[in-house]
C-alpha cells in the first residue's frame, strides 16, 4: 500500500478552513495512509498563531526564515517518508467532496504514477476591477480544462495541486537558485519533460479564490520575468521557447533587429503608460503582453549592463 503526504507551503495565509476540509476527507478514507504537513515559510506571528492544529495526522513545521517557493517544496522531503507528495498552495480552496478520494482511487489503479496533475480553476464571475488583471490572465492563459491538459500533458505545468513520487522529486528537485515569484514551475516541468518523466492528468482541480490585486500582480510579474530571463541564460532548454510564447516572441524580435528591435524599444519606453492602463483593471490581455515585452527588454538590457 502506498503512502501520501499532503504538503502545504504556507506564507501569511490562514489555512484553517483548507486543513479542516482536507482532514475530514482524509479521515473518510479507511485503510489509506495519508497525512498532512504544513511548512510555514516565516509567516507573521499572528498568522502562525492561527494555524495551529491538534489533528493527529497534521504536522506543522515553522521555518525560522523565509526560503522561497522553490526551496520550500524541496524541504518537504525532510519531513515525510511518504511514497507520494501532494502539493497544494495555502490559498487554495477545496470544493470537491471527493478530492482526496479521487487521488486515492487513481493511485490505487495506477501504481507506477510518477507525476499527476489535478490543476486549478478560477471563478467565472468577474471580480472587482482592482483584482481584474490577475483573474483575466489566469482564466484566459493559465487555467486549462482537463480535456486540453490531457491532450497536451507537458504544457503549462503548475505546482499548485499535483502529486509527485518521492523518488522523482528527490532526483529532480526544484532549482533553488530561483528566488522570488514565478517560473520555478515552468523550469521544473521542462526538466521532467527533458528526463522523460511522464506527467498524467486528472480532473480534480482546486479553486483559486484568493486573487491578487492588480498592483501586487504587476510586482509579481516583474519577478517572474527576471526568473524567466535567468532560466534562459542558465539552461540550454530548447523547449523553453515553446513553454513561454512571450519569451519566444521576445527572442525572435531581438534577433531580427530592425523594426522589431525598434518596437521593443518603443514598448520599453511605454511601460509606465501601459502599467497605468493595467492597474485600472480595464485593459485587455494584449496590453499586458505588450507591457511584458517592454519589461523583458528593460530587464535583459539591465542584466547585460551589470555584466560589463
Amino acid at each position: 500500500m502506498w503512502t501520501l503526504s499532503v504538503c502545504i507551503p504556507v506564507y501569511n495565509s490562514d489555512v484553517r478552513a483548507l486543513v479542516e476540509q482536507l482532514c475530514a476527507q482524509i479521515d473518510s478514507q479507511s485503510g489509506a495512509q495519508i497525512d498532512l504537513i504544513l511548512l510555514d515559510d516565516a509567516s507573521s506571528q499572528s498568522v502562525k498563531a492561527l494555524n495551529q492544529f491538534v489533528h493527529p495526522k497534521v504536522k506543522v513545521v515553522e521555518l525560522p526564515k523565509n526560503i522561497g517557493r522553490a526551496k520550500i517544496r524541496n524541504a518537504f522531503l525532510k519531513y515525510t517518508n511518504a511514497d507520494y507528495l501532494l502539493f497544494i498552495d495555502g490559498d487554495s480552496t477545496i470544493q470537491a467532496p471527493k478530492f482526496i478520494a479521487n487521488y486515492k482511487n487513481y493511485l490505487d489503479d495506477n501504481l507506477n504514477t510518477k507525476v499527476l496533475v489535478g490543476a486549478s480553476c478560477y471563478q467565472t464571475n468577474k471580480p472587482a476591477l482592482k483584482n481584474r488583471l490577475r483573474w483575466r490572465y489566469s482564466t484566459q492563459r493559465e487555467s486549462l480544462s482537463f480535456a486540453v491538459r490531457s491532450n497536451q500533458p507537458m504544457h503549462g505545468f503548475k505546482t499548485n495541486n499535483f502529486v509527485i513520487a518521492r523518488e522523482v522529486l528527490a532526483q529532480f528537485p526544484f532549482d533553488e537558485n530561483l528566488a522570488g515569484y514565478g517560473h520555478e514551475d515552468t523550469l521544473f516541468g521542462l526538466q521532467l519533460q527533458q528526463n522523460q518523466i511522464p506527467i498524467a492528468h486528472i480532473d480534480n482541480p482546486v479553486w483559486n479564490l484568493h486573487i491578487d490585486t492588480n498592483r501586487v500582480f504587476m510586482q509579481k510579474t516583474d519577478q517572474a520575468l527576471q526568473n524567466l530571463l535567468w532560466i534562459h541564460a542558465n539552461y540550454n532548454l530548447k523547449s523553453l521557447d515553446s513553454a513561454s510564447r512571450l519569451l519566444a516572441q521576445y527572442i525572435t524580435w531581438k534577433k531580427r533587429g530592425g523594426l522589431f528591435l525598434l518596437l521593443l524599444k518603443c514598448l520599453s519606453f511605454a511601460t509606465l503608460f501601459l502599467k497605468g492602463l493595467l492597474l485600472t483593471g480595464l485593459s485587455p490581455i494584449f496590453v499586458f503582453d505588450a507591457y511584458r515585452l517592454g519589461r523583458l527588454y528593460q530587464l535583459d538590457k539591465n542584466a547585460s549592463n551589470d555584466l560589463l
